[in-house]
């Protein structure tokens, strides 16, 4: 081969590999979390321990209870989910379609209504 080819030739390469970019495996970007962390509370902004949280999509499936001071966190892949939470003498908190964004700590505050009584009785 004469220099000129092996010049063109080199300078093709060269151009190729500026519009390669390497990506991670679909395995790894399957794989990146997304922490989602909170404060569940009630009407009067007072904290509520001990509540469930939900968080599931058709993959996945994650569950955590509120602590003492009333917050959560949790990791799930990235993704798209339904968060729910339920603790006894209030309304069950339903978030639909909340996208999980890898590598970031979305924040959900929880506000929990109080639930009606379910019946009434009646005083003589």
């Amino acid at each position: 081969m004469n220099a000129k080819k092996v010049l063109c030739f080199g300078f093709v390469l060269l151009l190729c590999s500026f519009g390669l970019k390497e990506s991670p495996p679909a395995e790894a970007q399957e794989t990146q979390v997304t922490t989602i962390s909170g404060v569940v509370v009630d009407a009067n902004n007072s904290r509520v321990v001990d509540t469930l949280i939900k968080i599931e999509n058709a993959k996945t499936r994650r569950q955590v209870r509120s602590d003492d001071e009333g917050r959560f966190r949790i990791e799930v892949p990235s993704g798209e989910y339904q968060i729910t939470a339920e603790h006894r003498g209030f309304k069950r908190f339903e978030f639909s379609r909340f996208r999980a964004n890898p590598g970031v700590c979305e924040l959900v505050n929880i506000h929990l209504e109080v639930e009606a009584p379910k019946s009434t009785q009646k005083i003589n």
